[in-house]
């Protein structure tokens, strides 16, 4: 199923990198593939886009093709998993030449964040087809400091204007191609793919998401992930 927009049912593509060592999680195994709950994480995240109707396709940019496209390969939606970068950037980039036709929206969202809420993504979907670009964050609730090389403070921004960036952050695909070939051309490395956006003058909106939608990077982060879930569970 697509998105009505401008009159059209647009297809939507979900990009999902998956390329990481996970190196702060110590040990061996990259953390797209270590159990949460007795499930792999990757299997969780890409289980969150293949139940959403508002989906057409999942490409995965892997680390090792072959031990994803077991794990996942059989799983609704997933259409191709192509082999990822060096940098998140670069397996983005890799996935999304790897996308079926254009034009459609392209949704790009972390393999370790496997707490995506369906009402979140389905809105953030939806709120694509009026602007072009969209990023999934939450408030900061933290007083933030600006601290120079020296270690002193510089500045204390305005928290009410500072959000925390999540995933997904979904574009219409022409946006996103032309930002990534301009990083290209440009040499640049953006933290994430809305930056690259903005670079070409594309405004980016926040839809507001859920401060459990955690990206998974430490052993803390997966203990509390455990915690959510056997919330989750108690509640249902």
């Amino acid at each position: 199923m697509s998105i009505q927009a401008g009159g059209l049912q647009v297809p939507v593509s979900v990009i999902i990198p998956a390329a990481g060592s996970g190196r702060r999680m110590g040990g061996g195994t990259a953390k797209q593939f270590l159990p949460l709950r007795g499930e792999p994480v990757l299997v969780r995240t890409v289980r969150r886009f293949s139940e959403c109707p508002l989906v057409d396709e999942i490409v995965i940019a892997a680390g090792d093709v072959e031990a994803t496209r077991a794990l996942v390969g059989h799983m609704p939606k997933v259409t191709r998993i192509v082999q990822g970068g060096a940098e998140r950037q670069d397996s983005v980039w890799a996935a999304l030449q790897a996308v079926h036709s254009r034009p459609r929206i392209v949704a790009v969202h972390d393999a370790a964040r496997p707490l995506l809420t369906a009402d979140v993504l389905e809105g953030v979907l939806q709120a694509a087809a009026d602007h072009p670009a969209q990023v999934v964050a939450v408030p900061v609730q933290d007083t933030i400091k600006q601290v120079g090389p020296d270690g002193v403070v510089v500045a204390t921004p305005d928290r009410s204007t500072l959000w925390a960036v999540q995933t997904p952050q979904v574009f219409w695909a022409d946006v996103l191609v032309r930002a990534f070939r301009q990083a290209i051309a440009d040499g640049f490395l953006g933290t994430d793919d809305a930056s690259l956006v903005e670079r070409i003058g594309v405004p980016v909106r926040v839809y507001r998401g859920h401060p459990g939608n955690l990206k998974l990077t430490t052993p803390t982060d997966f203990r509390l992930a455990e915690l959510l879930l056997e919330e989750e569970a108690r509640q249902c």
